[in-house]
């Protein structure tokens, strides 16, 4: 009897240390987006290479799979697509490879030769064996996938192109018996692109038409930089390449907006999305160290759709990463999630807690009702941006500091006029005439001082917005 009490324990522990965790790793698997991690695929200034092997370690730890080599300024990946790397880069691939693999992080090597490529003729057949000769210099120092990229380009070619991709699947992806499938951008990338008037682009058509079934196709969404992909959206997309897509996901990526940093969470892919589709990639700002809070919650999305808060992603990947900061890194973050441009939505709104504390304020005056309340509020967030960018200018390391070093010092600035402007409005709201003109002086003083904001963003519809709306009142 003791024995079998004996044996019986020890079949429960092995269970526990061994098979539970296994079957919940294979669970956990099973929920979450095959294919999933970052396209380095910026325009601006590459990673370094210190950034680049800095990020492997990052995504190890979030359960990132997949990085794609695709930065739009190395020459070598786009203009000068056709050259080889010289030997001190192929090193530096080398290195990078090797750490990708410690890390079981599936490096992509991308080519985005359409800029000049010649899809037909003699001209056409040299561009294939050139994409042929490149790809096979990477294969020998050990990459085993491969993209080809068509974006930001004049050529609407979709037959041509389509071709091009074919001959590389068949002439070098397929004879490569341990090579992933070839991935692909498409010309035509968000969904309002891909139709005119009800019916497919004679490029879509074409180019989803004529493409290898078992090529892997990114696209971005309903817009390039858009709000979020619903499932009915990638569901039209999936039915008109016949395939499912990857997301290439233009958040945090900043390139379009370089005064502001993307620092909020994944948001607006519903599970249902994710279930629809093979992979998701993340577009990084070209700061490396300031991406880190977005990838992370991209990472707890593309793990587990189904169950992805964004708001609790948002604030432990603040927490994993600042520490004993994260509070007052929370405060600024909250300042600038919201990423707008004439063709750009993405991202949560900025300190929208905030910006109703201020809209009771300005509520309360414009109905001639007491404003202690509101104004205590209020001056509890103002006060704690302030704290947060005069810690954060002091304590933060130099390489997140030298990202956002500007964006800080907007940050002070801004604290410091709302707080101007909400004691004007106290002063008004009393009746203290003097004080009041003495507040608005200032305040007009403390605006004039604001950089622009084609030099620097943050908070544009909270706490800079409500330097003029005191004003106008």
């Amino acid at each position: 009897m003791f024995r079998a009490i004996i044996a019986a324990a020890l079949l429960t522990v092995l269970f526990l240390l061994f098979i539970m965790p296994a079957a919940s790793a294979e669970a956990a698997e099973k929920n979450a987006i095959p294919m999933r991690g970052v396209v380095e695929g910026f325009y601006g200034k590459p990673w370094t290479q210190a950034e680049r092997l800095d990020q492997f370690d990052f995504y190890e730890r979030h359960g990132l799979n997949t990085y794609i080599y695709a930065p739009k300024d190395d020459l070598y990946h786009r203009e000068k697509w056709r050259e080889p790397y010289p030997a001190a880069a192929m090193g530096k691939m080398q290195e990078l490879l090797t750490a990708a693999a410690k890390k079981r992080l599936d490096f992509v090597f991308a080519l985005s030769p359409g800029l000049d490529i010649r899809l037909g003729g003699k001209g056409g057949e040299a561009d294939i064996q050139a994409l042929l000769h490149k790809f096979d210099s990477l294969y020998a120092m050990g990459v085993r996938s491969f993209a080809i990229f068509f974006d930001d380009i004049k050529n609407k070619d979709g037959a041509g192109q389509a071709k091009v991709l074919n001959e590389v699947n068949r002439r070098f992806i397929k004879v490569k018996s341990d090579v992933k499938p070839l991935l692909t951008v498409p010309t035509e990338y968000f969904t309002a692109d891909m139709r005119e008037a009800g019916k497919l682009k004679p490029y879509t058509k074409a180019f989803a038409e004529q493409l290898d079934a078992d090529i892997i196709v990114l696209y971005t969404g309903p817009g390039v930089v858009c709000d979020g992909i619903a499932a009915a959206d990638i569901a039209q997309v999936n039915e008109i390449y016949g395939r499912k897509m990857a997301v290439w996901w233009n958040y945090p990526v900043n390139d379009y907006l370089l005064p502001k940093l993307a620092l909020g969470p994944i948001t607006g892919l519903d599970a249902a999305a994710g279930q629809a589709m093979t992979g998701f990639l993340m577009n990084p700002m070209e700061h490396a160290a300031l991406s880190k809070i977005a990838l992370a919650t991209g990472g707890a999305y593309a793990a587990d759709p189904a169950t992805y808060d964004e708001e609790s992603a948002w604030r432990q990947a603040i927490a994993d990463q600042y520490g004993s900061l994260a509070p007052a890194m929370q405060v600024f973050a909250d300042h600038s999630q919201r990423m707008e441009k004439r063709w750009a939505h993405a991202g949560r709104a900025d300190a929208p807690e905030m910006r109703r504390h201020m809209d009771n304020v300005l509520a309360n005056m414009q109905a001639g009702e007491d404003v202690v309340f509101a104004s205590a509020v209020l001056q509890v967030d103002i006060a704690a941006l302030q704290k947060a960018a005069d810690d954060l200018a002091v304590k933060l390391p130099p390489a997140v500091q030298r990202e956002c070093g500007p964006q800080l010092q907007l940050a002070r600035k801004l604290a410091q006029a709302d707080a101007t402007a909400l004691a004007m409005l106290q002063a008004k709201a009393n009746g203290q005439t003097y004080l009041y003109k003495r507040f608005r002086c200032e305040l007009l003083q403390q605006k004039a001082a604001l950089p622009a904001e084609k030099e620097v963003k943050l908070s544009e519809k909270t706490a800079r917005a409500f330097i003029d709306e005191a004003l106008g009142k």
